[in-house]
């Protein structure tokens, strides 16, 4: 998705005398990272500059007001010395260059892979580390040995350890973090900007459910085709919107073509973060079926299910990861076993056929994020973190 344009580092800067805090991504920044974005610019007392050895993306999409220090503007030869020394001691001189430099009060890296290359920087400059981990990196990428070996390393070092999830806060520790670095930090949106519409637009003949995610395997959109098939053939009027974009498309197309009720489902593709706010907060029901992945890919906490949740839309979804935090059991909207299509169908035709449980589940689903997921409540946790 596409960021909205709410960056505090351009709007509101922290003053002169700030502590600063590097953030390390690489790149920056992806697509879909939105939720990376909105802990960038949503700082409350620190000041934020970027540190990346890659070449900055998507700045018109993520506008970013502070200082960006990337080692793709260095000379060839520094960039093949760097890439010389990472590969023979798992350390850039750049980035400890850099921090010695910029004396930041922190270093947040996001993701583990990220984390293990900065923690020997960190370590040199004297700077605490804060490592966030987000999804493949706290589940498929602990398959990997040479990633859990430099996590372990990394783990000696880092001061905090960020999960989205007490589910992931738990495999980390299985990995061999310590559990007394270990903090649990919601994903977190803006619920001043995420608001439910202030009056019904849904005077249509249909329910419409609405899903929104990457064509991947752990979005689960062909089995959420399955289920929305059988979810009809059982009585629900329902419609069902598709956004998003990914390898697995044309197999997702391919089910709905072969579906009994194709009619009814729409693939929007890729839209800007704007337009699918918009479709989100028009939907009756929000729908995503998560899944594990055959490479053991996870979810970590899906910012969509946070957005549809202060939007006021119930959601149905699967006991997968840190989704059961997001979204309570039968209080916000309706969680199945990962990929039960029959419970998933039958959870769809229980809010379709019940206007009254979707109004008491969209009320509850606002309360419940305006209370745990905060944007400003989310990045004052962070930056205790930052404190010595």
């Amino acid at each position: 998705m596409v960021a909205e344009n709410h960056n505090s580092a351009l709007e509101a800067p922290q003053a002169a005398d700030s502590p600063r805090v590097a953030h390390v991504l690489i790149p920056y920044i992806r697509p879909t990272e939105t939720f990376i974005y909105d802990r960038l610019v949503n700082h409350i007392r620190y000041s934020p500059f970027i540190l990346t050895n890659e070449p900055v993306i998507n700045m018109d999409m993520f506008p970013f007001g502070g200082p960006v220090h990337t080692l793709a503007e260095r000379s060839l030869t520094e960039r093949k010395a760097d890439a010389l020394a990472r590969r023979a001691a798992n350390s850039s001189p750049y980035f400890t260059a850099a921090l010695k430099r910029e004396k930041p009060a922190a270093v947040h890296a996001h993701y583990g892979p990220v984390g293990a290359a900065v923690a020997p920087s960190a370590e040199a400059a004297g700077i605490p580390l804060t490592v966030s981990f987000y999804g493949i990196d706290a589940s498929a990428f602990l398959r990997d040995p040479r990633h859990a070996a430099s996590y372990r390393r990394m783990f000696k070092t880092a001061s905090v350890v960020s999960a989205l999830s007490a589910d992931m806060a738990e495999r980390l520790a299985g990995a061999g973090c310590p559990e007394e670095k270990i903090r649990t930090h919601h994903l977190a949106v803006d619920t001043e900007a995420l608001k439910p519409a202030t009056a019904t637009t849904r005077d249509r003949r249909r329910v419409r459910i609405v899903s929104a995610g990457r064509f991947v395997e752990k979005k689960g959109m062909e089995l959420l085709i399955d289920a929305f098939e059988k979810a009809v053939s059982r009585g629900a009027d329902a419609e069902l919107h598709l956004f998003g974009s990914g390898p697995l498309e044309k197999q997702a197309a391919a089910r709905a073509s072969a579906c009994r009720f194709a009619d009814r489902i729409s693939f929007f593709g890729h839209k800007p973060r704007a337009e699918i706010i918009s479709a989100i907060r028009d939907a009756d029901i929000f729908a995503l079926f998560s899944i594990t992945a055959a490479d053991g890919d996870m979810e970590g906490t899906p910012t969509v299910l946070i957005e549809a949740g202060a939007l006021g839309v119930p959601c149905v979804s699967t006991l997968h990861a840190g989704i059961p935090e997001v979204t309570a059991d039968g209080e916000t909207g309706l969680l199945v076993p990962e990929r039960d299509t029959e419970a998933f169908a039958s959870a769809l035709v229980r809010l379709a056929s019940d206007p009254g449980l979707r109004s008491l589940m969209s009320l509850a689903a606002r309360a419940r994020i305006e209370n745990l997921f905060s944007i400003r409540s989310v990045m004052r946790q962070i930056e205790a973190d930052y404190e010595p």
